[in-house]
């Protein structure tokens, strides 16, 4: 409880903007948006979803950390055609074509926050389907990611995340994607065009 009331205060002093933010709800800075609708852009918005901040990817991305020990797996969306929508190869995440997540969990998403919040996004659905890694490796990836991409608040993110993350990273049921561990020698799946 402690940790709690310690990462709300620390959030609140460190982090006042994404706190009057979160009260107006969700947004991306106008320069994301901007990019977004650009031909070079590697992300999109799904405005039927959710105008604004839910995004795809349109290439696959790849997301390596020499100090991420994911193992080797690769997860399937749930429903048919049960796509593969990531792999894990030791310290790199693949994230194949049109995978969805929708910026940080609160407030606005600055440009330097778009590949924290889509690793952590990531990691905690891997998490839904029982991928081999723990929610404490995933937010410790969460913040050297931040501290790579220089985000500000990146400690107090760190401390709601390991406060609050519990919620988010459970598993979903008959809706949890499908985690198939491989190996170093399991060739990568191919990517989407």
């Amino acid at each position: 409880m402690r940790l709690l009331l310690f990462s709300f205060f620390l959030l609140a002093l460190a982090s006042c903007r994404q706190v009057v933010d979160a009260v107006n709800m969700k947004q991306m800075a106008p320069e994301l948006v901007e990019y977004g609708k650009s031909a070079d852009a590697w992300y999109e918005f799904m405005p039927e979803f959710a105008p604004h901040f839910c995004l795809k990817t349109r290439y696959a991305v790849v997301y390596t950390d020499s100090q991420m020990k994911l193992g080797y797996w690769r997860l399937r969306h749930p429903l048919p055609p049960q796509r593969v929508m990531m792999e894990a190869r030791g310290d790199s995440l693949i994230l194949h074509r049109s995978f969805v997540w929708d910026g940080v969990s609160f407030g606005r998403t600055e440009p330097r926050e778009l590949m924290p919040s889509l690793l952590h996004d990531a990691l905690y659905y891997a998490l839904q389907g029982n991928a081999p890694f723990t929610r404490r490796e995933a937010d410790l990836a969460f913040l050297r990611a931040c501290r790579r991409y220089n985000c500000s608040g990146k400690y107090a993110s760190y401390l709601s995340v390991r406060a609050l993350g519990g919620f988010f990273g459970k598993p979903a049921g008959s809706l949890a994607p499908i985690v198939e561990l491989t190996s170093p020698a399991t060739p990568s799946a191919p990517l989407e065009p």
